[in-house]
C-alpha cells in the first residue's frame, strides 16, 4: 500500500470514550499541540490518509471506506458516546455517527465532498490535477456516492452538535448553508452554532466547545445510549 493511503490509529486510555477524526494533513502531535483533543477521556484518534483528498476520485472513496471500516471494526457493537470530526475528519465522523445512530460533534464541515473539491479554494490544486487527468465533477460524484455528510445526517443522534465558521474561506457559503439545512432537519437549531470565525478559528475554539458540549451531555442522554456520563466525566 502506498504511504499516502495509510492512516494512523492512536489508542486512548478510555475504552468507553470518544473517537476523534483529525483534519486532513494533521498529525496527532499537531492536534495535541493545538489542543484539538478537548476531552480528557477518549478511545481512539485517527490521522487520515493523505489520499482521502486526491485527484483520483476512486482513491478518495477507497481511503474513506478504509478508515470507516477500521473504526467499525474497533467499535464493534459498542460505539462511543460521540464521534468527533474536524474539517475533512468530520466526513468520517458523520458517516459513523449515522451508521450507529450516535452523537456527532462536527467542526468546520461541509455537506458534500465532491462539490468541495470543485468549489473550495483549499482544493484548487486537487481539482486542477484531477482535470489534468481528464476527471470531472461527475466522476467524483459517482465515486463518492453515499459518502457525503448530507447522506447521513438524518440518522445521527438528535442531540448531535455542529460548529460552523461564518467567515470560513475554505468551505464555500453554499456548502455551509446546505449542511446547516440538513443538520437542522435532525437536530435543534440551537445545536448548530455559527462561530464568528474562519476555518482554523472554529477548530482552535473547538476544545472549549467540546468541554461545553460535554457538560450539556450530562443532562441530555444519547438517543441510543445511556453513556453520556462518559462525556461529562471526560471534561477537563
Amino acid at each position: 500500500m502506498d504511504r499516502a493511503d495509510q492512516f494512523r490509529r492512536i489508542l486512548g486510555e478510555d475504552p468507553d470514550g470518544a473517537i476523534y477524526f483529525l483534519p486532513w494533513r494533521t498529525s496527532f502531535a499537531m492536534a495535541l499541540r493545538f489542543g484539538l483533543i478537548g476531552l480528557q477521556r477518549w478511545r481512539l484518534c485517527y490521522e487520515l490518509p493523505t489520499s482521502v483528498v486526491s485527484p483520483d476520485p476512486e482513491r478518495c472513496a477507497a481511503s474513506i471506506r478504509r478508515v470507516v471500516a477500521d473504526a467499525v471494526d474497533q467499535s464493534g457493537d459498542r460505539p462511543p458516546p460521540v464521534f468527533i470530526g474536524f474539517s475533512m475528519g468530520s466526513v468520517l465522523a458523520t458517516l459513523l455517527a449515522g451508521r450507529y445512530g450516535s452523537r456527532l460533534w462536527s467542526f468546520a464541515s461541509a455537506d458534500r465532498g465532491d462539490l468541495m473539491i470543485w468549489q473550495s479554494p483549499a482544493a484548487q490544486a486537487i481539482r486542477a490535477a484531477a482535470e489534468a487527468r481528464g476527471k470531472a465533477l461527475v466522476d467524483f460524484s459517482r465515486a463518492l456516492e453515499g459518502l457525503h455528510p448530507i447522506d447521513w445526517l438524518d440518522r445521527i443522534d438528535p442531540n448531535s452538535r455542529f460548529a460552523i465558521g461564518a467567515f470560513d474561506r475554505f468551505v464555500p457559503s453554499n456548502r455551509r448553508s446546505a449542511l446547516i439545512r440538513g443538520a437542522t432537519r435532525r437536530v435543534p437549531r440551537a445545536n448548530v452554532v455559527t462561530e464568528p470565525l474562519g476555518h482554523l478559528g472554529v477548530m482552535a475554539l473547538s476544545p472549549w466547545r467540546q468541554r461545553q458540549w460535554a457538560r450539556a451531555a450530562r443532562h441530555t442522554p444519547a438517543a441510543n445510549s445511556s453513556s453520556s456520563h462518559v462525556l461529562a466525566a471526560g471534561t477537563r
